[in-house]
């Protein structure tokens, strides 16, 4: 066995999925419950009729990636050169980190708490990796400062999520900026940031969130259709960024998938030609949010605004708070509630439980009574 699999821990999320039984309340996976417009389906298929169902290039088909250059490539990276069709934007993640690092010298730094794919794709490739944590104390807050203060002489890529999973937080446009100044004044080597996007169509400030490539040409943009159009099983994502780092992961993705799946392809190419389809499901988030706010206030349950994605953080007691796996164990034993222990995602959101609002208000509702029973008991 390859010991850098052996030592990947599984996955804690996953773990205490497969231990849902029928009838349990699901507040855990992110697994949108909304059905997708057939429409853009449907065109695709008629599109197969007439041309049947070949390879596109590696890098994927060439209008799709222009159009997607134009939606997060933040102006910087505005040609289908810039673009690389994944599948899912997991694998955008895995080719950034596999196409740009040199296991024998670079490091990553990811920021904490995090979607934990990311420092265990580095395991997964021999690369170094350490975390920098927001602070819990002060909401997970992004900070720029923090991660600046962080970087250490061999570190050559930043891995950050906003919207962030499972802090729900959004990076605000002026530490995005002060973040790229900071890096642009350390002088050296680049040091680039791998920007995980894939829920930027949810969000719930007043602005739509803004990416780091604006500011920093070092950038790499992962994203996908999965969460924004609940098509998480389309598998259809992309990976953003200067022309050379995205010709080197096309090389990686043309030996580990030849190219996305040319029927996927079609079903993004006919949402991205009417871009309105990109946030059709953001009016929905938007109530589940509130019903989620509401039910926490009326439980007295303590829980973190969020300002994007669909999680958000639940404080746990004292009594909880130094085992947050125990904790969720307890909660789907006792009284049938699925949540993700905080520690699922880095030890800094140890002492909390995440929460996902994406099953029916009244599931949503239920779940937190529940909680709040439960949590009332320790």
């Amino acid at each position: 066995m390859n010991p850098a699999v052996s030592e990947i821990p599984p996955s804690l999320i996953r773990a205490i999925n497969a231990r849902k039984r029928p009838g349990d309340i699901d507040l855990g996976l992110g697994e949108p419950t909304l059905r997708p417009d057939p429409a853009p389906f449907e065109a695709a298929v008629e599109w197969v009729r007439g041309h049947g169902c070949p390879y596109t290039a590696n890098a994927g088909d060439a209008e799709l990636r222009e159009r997607i250059a134009g939606y997060a490539g933040a102006g910087r990276f505005s040609e289908a050169a810039n673009v690389c069709v994944t599948v899912g934007s997991e694998e955008a993640i895995y080719l950034a980190v596999k196409s740009l690092l040199d296991p024998t010298r670079d490091e990553v730094l990811v920021v904490e708490p995090c979607y934990l794919a990311y420092p265990k794709l580095c395991t997964l490739e021999g690369i170094a990796h350490r975390s920098v944590a927001l602070d819990a104390a002060d909401g997970f807050r992004p900070d720029a400062s923090a991660v600046l203060a962080a970087l250490g002489p061999r570190t050559r890529l930043v891995v950050l999520n906003s919207p962030g999973n499972p802090t729900g937080r959004v990076w605000p446009a002026e530490e995005l900026e002060r973040l790229a100044a900071g890096l642009d004044a350390r002088g050296g080597e680049p040091v680039y940031i791998l920007s995980d996007e894939v829920y930027r169509e949810l969000y719930y400030t007043a602005a739509p969130p803004a990416s780091i490539a604006r500011w920093h040409p070092y950038s790499l943009v992962a994203g996908s259709l999965s969460k924004s159009n609940a098509l998480t099983g389309l598998r259809l994502g992309w990976l953003v960024g200067p022309g050379d780092v995205v010709g080197a992961a096309v090389k990686v993705h043309q030996f580990v998938n030849t190219a996305a799946s040319t029927l996927s392809q079609r079903v993004a190419l006919n949402i991205f030609r009417e871009p309105v389809r990109l946030a059709e499901h953001r009016s929905h988030y938007e109530g589940a949010r509130e019903a989620l706010l509401a039910g926490a206030e009326r439980e007295r349950l303590e829980v973190l605004p969020p300002e994007g994605a669909f999680y958000a953080l639940l404080r746990l007691p004292p009594t909880l708070a130094h085992d947050s796996v125990r904790a969720a164990e307890r909660l789907l034993e006792e009284k049938r509630v699925v949540t993700v222990p905080g520690r699922a995602f880095g030890e800094a959101a140890e002492g909390w439980l995440r929460l996902s609002w994406v099953a029916p208000q009244g599931a949503v509702e239920d779940g937190l009574r529940r909680i709040a029973q439960f949590l009332k008991g320790k």
